[in-house]
């Protein structure tokens, strides 16, 4: 009798966890959230100590303050810049390499 109590626990517990990840994705899809200057400014910090590269505050918040158009301290999908895909390193040569 007990473990089929487990069991039956197991599972719902299993299937709310499943419930609850289709959820986060679906919300995920549907649009995309406004970013604050605290949490701009967070993303930032967090990438430049990834990189190893120096993090400079006030940059970031000028940065901030350009990209947000319309002054309410929020970016919006709009305001976000969209990635550009990266470009193929192509080797150029120029008229001073070329042999003659």
């Amino acid at each position: 009798m007990k473990k089929w109590l487990v069991m039956a626990m197991i599972a719902c517990v299993a299937v709310a966890v499943q419930a609850g990840e289709g959820e986060k994705k679906g919300k995920g899809e549907s649009k995309p959230k406004d970013v604050t200057k605290a949490q701009f400014v967070a993303q930032q910090k967090k990438m430049a100590e990834k990189k190893g590269t120096e993090f400079d505050q006030a940059a970031v918040e000028a940065k901030f303050d350009k990209m947000d158009k319309n002054k309410d301290g929020k970016l919006t999908a709009d305001e976000k810049p969209t990635k550009k895909p990266k470009k193929a390193k192509t080797e150029t040569t120029s008229d001073d390499d070329s042999e003659e």
